[in-house]
């Protein structure tokens, strides 16, 4: 995980060293391996390295190429290098060894901006093109790599962090008020582009942006999205299973490559337990270190017990042999004040995903030299979800009986009702439940003002794939894996990732493998005695028995964190946040005994903030 940025005076003015300097400074909280500046007339990129790849080592950033013209800095892993060393014409050991951003500048020499259509990773990247004057900036096809950016009528300036714009003097830091508002809903959503500060957007997943300097126009482009259409069609079941076993270990396989210690969030559920094995088979090794959040044995509380997943981790890690296990038993920061600053520093404000156990995590890996983690996430939103909407599947093929029938309850029956109502129709009860605040993602403790209420959830139901989620058990797939929240998850793990100098990587975001399981026959994906039954036979030799036939998992990532101590301490900073404030009309609880520690990131950052908003 390396960090970019970048500045375009779009008036006549030239970047000095200084308006890199001032970003570069902000943004050098967590010393990177190596730092780079270019600039030249009005244009500026900045790089901060870490190193992590073996062909990271020799990479150095900004790189400025005489020959084009064109100047690039990035933070990228490809992942089809192979691929893409035929289109180069690139032949030798010293050639196929160059770093992944000269890839992308080479694919740009040849392809233009159509390069994008070519690359398989984990990417953001600006290339300034001096001949055309233009700034072709792109974001991966998940969002896993953070890129947020900001535009007046002076300038454009990008980072990989928002405080690298925020660093800027002058920028527009107005309060994006829906965004606040939303936050203290449960869960909070948001929109794709939008941050806690109404002038600097993020980049969307699976998109280029392209600004023309010298006719001052921005242009922003979805260039990639998931097939529906597509079936892939086997001769046999079984042939279904080892293709997605190769998908698997294509997408486990291509993110190994790395100089240093390599890591596994192993949770005990199907994903993690699936990726530690085909990791230790594939880099033939059982040295790397799997990271595990659960409880100390000390730990009387019982739902708190009945919440860990430590026997599935160890049969797990003696299955493999893995011989540096790490356990996460408690929290690092043992002052929670200090803990929910932190996450505030890291998001530059509120963000929809904020996660205080990543913290823990994460330092434990940076302590081992790890600077690549594996992640079991996001398994549960396309190839290993439970098949819970199989029955969109039978409203496509017009079996409409089996489709009321096979309802398991009342509350079953009812939800099948929705696919059948128009969108238009949907979205206005939407609305009304919006102005009354029934529904369950309604529930907030706080009087929200009612033209904000109103617009809640409004950015999810524009979504073209959740307009479309309906239209098949294929579309509805699709619409769980590419909603926002997915990628601002992805993209908050590899921000937390900066601060501890180590990149996340998420096979089962690949997406080779995504799309071969979205379009095999739908009752490969619920068919079977026990639910994921295809993704569990392709896997029975990364797995021991415990795991294959384990049913549902508990969700909580971090069981130490759900002590009744640990909650009890948590709410009563939370009360305690709210008594300081002064008394105002939005942040009055309607409710003094709600959890309010479910809010504490929004309650802290409002008291540090009160007089902005």
């Amino acid at each position: 995980m390396s960090v970019i940025f970048g500045k375009v005076y779009l008036d006549q003015r030239s970047v000095e060293a200084d308006d890199l300097d001032i970003m570069q400074n902000r943004l050098q909280h967590w010393k990177a391996d190596a730092t780079g500046c270019w600039r030249q007339d009005c244009t500026g990129l900045g790089h901060l390295m870490l190193y992590n790849t073996p062909e990271s080592l020799s990479e150095r950033l900004p790189f400025y190429d005489i020959e084009s013209s064109v100047s690039i800095t990035a933070d990228a892993r490809i992942d089809n290098r192979e691929d893409l060393y035929q289109k180069l014409g690139l032949k030798t050991p010293e050639e196929r060894s160059i770093p992944d951003s000269s890839i992308i500048l080479m694919l740009y020499k040849k392809y233009g901006t159509n390069c994008i259509k070519h690359l398989i990773g984990d990417f953001a990247f600006a290339i300034w093109d001096e001949r055309t004057q233009t700034l072709f900036c792109a974001r991966d096809h998940m969002g896993v790599k953070p890129f947020f950016y900001y535009v007046d009528e002076r300038i454009f300036a990008f980072a990989s962090e928002k405080k690298g714009i925020l660093a800027i003097p002058d920028t527009n830091k107005e309060i994006n008020r829906l965004f606040f508002y939303n936050q203290l809903y449960l869960p909070p959503e948001q929109g794709p582009t939008n941050t806690l500060y109404k002038h600097i957007k993020r980049l969307p997943s699976a998109h280029i942006l392209i600004l023309n300097k010298a006719q001052k126009k921005l242009e922003i482009e979805q260039y990639w999205t998931l097939d529906t259409e597509t079936e892939t069609l086997l001769k046999q079941p079984e042939d279904y299973c080892e293709a997605l076993k190769y998908h698997f270990e294509k997408a486990v396989e291509c993110r190994l490559r790395t100089n240093f210690g390599l890591g596994i969030e192993l949770s005990g559920g199907l994903d993690s337990s699936a990726i530690t094995g085909a990791a230790c088979k594939l880099s033939g090794s059982n040295h790397l270190t799997t990271f595990s959040s659960t409880l100390a044995s000390h730990i009387k509380d019982e739902a708190a017990i009945k919440k860990s997943e430590r026997r599935f981790m160890e049969a797990v890690i003696d299955f493999n042999r893995i011989k540096n296990p790490v356990f996460i038993t408690d929290n690092f920061y043992k002052d929670p004040v200090e803990e929910v600053d932190f996450g505030l520093d890291v998001n530059d404000g509120l963000e929809m995903w904020n996660m205080p156990s990543l913290v823990d995590l994460k330092r434990s890996a940076m302590e081992k030299n790890v600077r690549t983690l594996l992640s079991g996430f996001p398994g549960d939103e396309m190839v290993t979800y439970k098949g819970k909407h199989f029955y969109l599947d039978l409203l496509d093929k017009g079996m409409y009986q089996k489709y009321f029938t096979s309802a398991k309850s009342a509350g079953d029956l009812f939800s099948r009702i929705t696919p059948l109502l128009p969108y238009t129709i949907a979205y206005n009860i939407h609305k009304i439940r919006n102005l009354v605040n029934l529904g369950k993602t309604a529930h907030t403790p706080f009087s929200i003002p009612l033209q904000y209420r109103y617009q809640r959830r409004d950015a999810r139901w524009q979504d073209p794939d959740f307009k479309n989620r309906f239209v098949s058990y294929r579309h509805f797939l699709k619409a769980k894996l590419l909603k926002t929240q997915v990628a601002m998850r992805m993209e908050s793990e590899t921000r937390y990732g900066i601060y501890f100098k180590l990149e996340p990587r998420f096979p089962m975001a690949d997406i080779r493998l995504t799309q071969f399981y979205l379009s095999m026959p739908n009752h490969m994906k619920y068919g079977g005695d026990i639910n994921r039954s295809t993704f569990r036979k392709s896997m029975n030799e990364y797995m021991p028995e415990a795991v294959l036939k384990r049913g549902t998992k508990d969700t909580t990532i971090a069981p130490y964190r759900k002590t009744k101590e640990e909650l009890h301490k948590r709410q009563k900073l939370a009360k305690a946040i709210l008594l300081r404030m002064p008394k105002n009309d939005l942040l009055t609880p309607r409710n003094e005994h709600v959890t309010l520690y479910l809010h504490i990131d929004s309650l802290r950052w409002f008291e540090k903030n009160f007089q902005i908003l």
